[in-house]
């Protein structure tokens, strides 16, 4: 049996020593999320169930939070479905790598776009027309550490620290607008477990996502990502944001 990897934290806190005194990015906060990003981008297919908890401002101008629960499978870098439950409403995203169908359960309608071929390309350009959300997928992108360093000013380790009975190293990436935390597991995986986003400049709103019953390279038949209409279900059309 494998004993824990003690001779790797080791090199991490020595890292970290060594950051505290040469800059504001710690190269050791920069491997840990290389890490995690290299093992999810590794894997031909994924499936994982993440529990979030996201602020809106809500008519009294207050933060209001809402909880959700999502269902996520892909496919290599075309396919990915979403069911998600939750004070949001009860829905689905299917992504087939040419179409994306949004689903309604609670309402039983849908909608139907021609997208971009891949799931990176096809997610930002939904958001961007049509505001789309979907649910803890920067976490995902093959290139987050980029993203986080041109993003960020501040990037740092901040030890190791027990979530949920579940052992991770922690990360913190700031600026004076908004910070983003993300604990990563400490095994041979090097997962994300939990992530915290809070726009400070937008009343400190705060975007919370804990990750659990990962799946690695499960057998997905091609049928999982494709839409069939519910009876009696209604094809509707929304505007885009432009």
């Amino acid at each position: 049996m494998i004993k824990r990897n003690t001779f790797i934290i080791c090199i991490l806190l020595s890292s970290f020593l060594q950051a505290q005194n040469t800059g504001e990015v710690d190269s050791i906060a920069v491997r840990l999320l290389d890490k995690m990003t290299g093992v999810i981008g590794d894997l031909n297919s994924l499936s994982v169930d993440v529990r979030t908890e996201n602020d809106f401002e809500n008519d009294l101008f207050e933060n209001e939070r809402h909880f959700g629960t999502h269902s996520m499978k892909f496919n290599g870098p075309s396919k990915m479905t979403i069911h998600s439950h939750g004070d949001k409403g009860n829905r689905a995203i299917w992504y087939n790598s040419e179409y994306l169908t949004y689903y309604s359960f609670d309402e039983n309608n849908y909608v139907r776009f021609e997208v971009p071929d891949t799931t990176i390309k096809m997610v930002d350009s939904v958001n961007a027309k049509f505001g789309i959300k979907f649910p803890a997928i920067d976490i995902f992108y093959p290139d987050l550490t980029d993203d986080i360093l041109d993003y960020f000013d501040h990037v740092k380790f901040l030890g190791l620290k027990t979530v949920e009975n579940v052992e991770c190293f922690h990360v913190m990436a700031f600026n004076k607008e908004t910070s983003l935390q993300i604990w990563i597991t400490n095994d041979a995986m090097y997962l994300p477990h939990k992530y915290l986003f809070i726009e400070k400049d937008n009343n400190h709103m705060q975007h919370e996502g804990t990750f659990a019953n990962w799946s690695f390279n499960p057998y997905i038949p091609d049928e999982v990502f494709e839409f069939t209409p519910p009876k009696n279900a209604k094809l509707i059309s929304i505007m885009s944001k432009s």
